[in-house]
């Protein structure tokens, strides 16, 4: 049978609406992106930074502080990357602005730091979707300040910007990605329910999709409204705290993985939070099964207490992630659900580190919130291996059930 293919013609684009409203905070940026994690690039852009003429400091600053990245596994935005020096770029100036960009421009700079945190890309959504990323201060600020909810603007695109995308033998859910995924945010902002009791709605509408319902006007007509009227299928706080154990060992798991090659701040908040569980990394790779769940408890019901006016920013950030990640992935019915399984993981693991803001010691405040955020977005955000490993770590024990979900939302 030949291939079947369906063109999708790109017009406009599609952006939340705090997304225009982003600006670099520059020199008032606490955990800059210029810190705190490995900045890669491109060939071209690493060419064009060896090429540089400029001043003898600074170019002596570029020769030191860039080199090739050799091992095979490395895409091609990976070619290159900054030798980091105390944690941050060797280009950051001590006033937190970029020394090559002072002198030479912003155009001067690799892409990957003109853009962000912005990203986009063309979609079978019909649009070029515009996104801002969580990893960064300045997004989470725009978060904090949309109590009401996201929602989303379209503009026409310039006619050089117009893009046609080819579909090949299509899935029939795939050419409905935009309205599958547009009920899942409507569903994310139904305050009706607590945020994990909606993402749990979310993936028994979506078990629907994976387990062959291919009419998808009868699944958004017919089975989301019943499932959005459906009792509490979410544990209670008793049945939570029974099942304690195994929200915090993987999530502690996770956090003894996501190791970087960091010295910052990031990294201090990753190994006070483990220390405060005396746990250590072992040879073997496994967690002390004795920790204390009393830190956690204590420090739940201290987040919850500070942060009690402002539970939209966790739903904030939930359909910021969704919407980036451009989850449910469509591709197939065994695509639908991994990438379900992958947002329920990164749901927990950032409800871990929001909540831990709050631990002992911790000033238990905005910007203690901010920072281990932001750590939670820059280890698994913009690490798609991770986020394959800890996915697939899931379905290898057979706990990519919507059984097992419960448990990564119960906390």
């Amino acid at each position: 049978m030949p291939d079947q293919t369906y063109k999708i013609e790109i017009k406009r684009d599609l952006r939340p609406s705090y997304y225009d409203k982003f600006h670099c905070l520059a020199e008032g940026c606490r955990i800059s992106c210029c810190k705190g994690w490995q900045i890669a690039f491109n060939k071209k852009d690493y060419l064009s930074l060896k090429r540089q003429k400029a001043s003898p400091e600074l170019a002596e600053r570029i020769a030191r502080g860039i080199h090739r990245n050799k091992k095979q596994s490395n895409s091609e935005n990976t070619y290159a990357e900054f030798s980091l020096e105390s944690g941050g770029c060797p280009l950051l100036h001590e006033t937190g602005l970029c020394q090559l960009q002072l002198a030479k421009g912003h155009s001067a700079l690799p892409e990957v730091c003109q853009v962000f945190p912005r990203g986009q890309g063309g979609s079978i959504s019909n649009y070029i979707e515009r996104f801002l990323s969580t990893g960064c201060e300045g997004v989470l600020e725009l978060l904090w300040k949309e109590p009401e909810g996201i929602s989303f603007c379209s503009d026409p695109l310039n006619k050089d910007e117009e893009v046609t995308l080819i579909v090949r033998n299509p899935e029939s859910f795939a050419l409905y990605f935009q309205r599958i995924r547009s009920w899942c945010i409507d569903m994310l902002q139904n305050r009706k329910y607590p945020l994990p009791e909606r993402i749990m709605r979310m993936g028994t509408a979506l078990k629907y999709l994976v387990d062959g319902e291919k009419d998808i006007l009868h699944w958004l007509n017919d089975i989301c409204p019943a499932i959005e009227n459906q009792e509490s299928m979410i544990l209670n706080r008793s049945e939570c705290d029974q099942m304690l154990r195994l929200f915090l060992g993987n999530n502690i798991m996770r956090l003894l993985k996501v190791s970087e090659r960091w010295t910052s701040d990031l990294t201090a908040i990753r190994e006070d939070i483990l220390r405060s569980f005396v746990i250590s990394p072992e040879n073997d790779g496994y967690v002390n099964a004795k920790f204390s769940t009393d830190l956690w408890i204590s420090a739940r019901k201290k987040f919850e207490t500070q942060f009690e006016d402002r539970e939209y920013f966790m739903e904030n950030l939930m359909v910021s992630l969704l919407y980036q990640l451009k989850i449910p992935f469509v591709s197939s019915a065994n695509a639908i659900w991994d990438s379900f399984v992958n947002f329920c993981n990164i749901y927990s693991f950032h409800r871990f580190m929001a909540v831990m803001s709050c631990r002992e010691g911790s000033p238990a405040d905005k910007n203690a919130l901010f920072d281990s955020i932001i750590f939670a977005s820059r280890s698994l955000l913009h690490n798609k291996g991770r986020q394959e490993i800890f996915k697939d770590e899931l379905i290898t024990n057979s706990s990519a059930t919507l059984a097992h979900m419960a448990v990564l939302l119960s906390n």
